[in-house]
């Protein structure tokens, strides 16, 4: 592979990890803390800036297995998506308690949990969001990278923000988390 298609690789790469880590950030900090919960803005992500990694890293799971099983249909995706997070939170909460010694969330208290750990409100939430984020998000991004692949000002804007990220991790990694 050439290096100008390498670089065009990582920065479509980046910018999907990037838009992901945002959309993460704006649905825990938002959506569940302000206005689900009313507790008031809280930062949720483990860095300082607006993103939350485990989210842009989520999705390139969830990218590679849809491209795997081929689903496109909303419904499949939906169901699929709601499956996948599921387990995947579930065994989340094992390592995280196992390596921490704590739970970082609990369900107890949800309707249909299992040990806290998991809920049917949660995993229709996140079958909801990986169903936009393949059928609507990611084709939107996709449209979005290919208008603007020869633009400056989106190359800069990138940069920008992807130097800002890494500054951010950097920061975290030597300060330690703010959970």
């Amino acid at each position: 592979m050439d290096k100008t298609k390498l670089w065009k690789t990582f920065f479509n790469y980046m910018e999907y990890f990037l838009a992901y880590s945002f959309i993460g950030w704006v649905y825990e900090s938002i959506w569940c803390c302000m206005i689900y919960h009313h507790r008031g803005f809280i930062n949720r992500g483990f860095l300082f800036g607006p993103w939350l990694p485990i989210y842009g890293i989520g999705f390139f799971i969830i990218l590679g297995i849809f491209a795997l099983l081929k689903v496109k249909k909303p419904v499949l995706v939906f169901l699929v998506g709601m499956t996948i997070a599921t387990v995947a939170e579930l065994v989340a909460s094992y390592i995280i308690e196992a390596a921490t010694g704590s739970k970082l969330w609990d369900y107890n208290g949800y309707f249909l949990n299992f040990d806290g750990r998991i809920a049917l409100e949660p995993s229709l939430m996140f079958g909801f969001l990986i169903c936009v984020a393949i059928c609507l998000i990611q084709p939107a991004i996709v449209k979005f990278q290919e208008k603007f692949k020869d633009s400056k000002i989106h190359k800069i804007c990138f940069c920008i923000i992807t130097v800002l990220f890494f500054i951010d991790l950097i920061s975290r990694i030597w300060l330690g988390s703010n959970i």
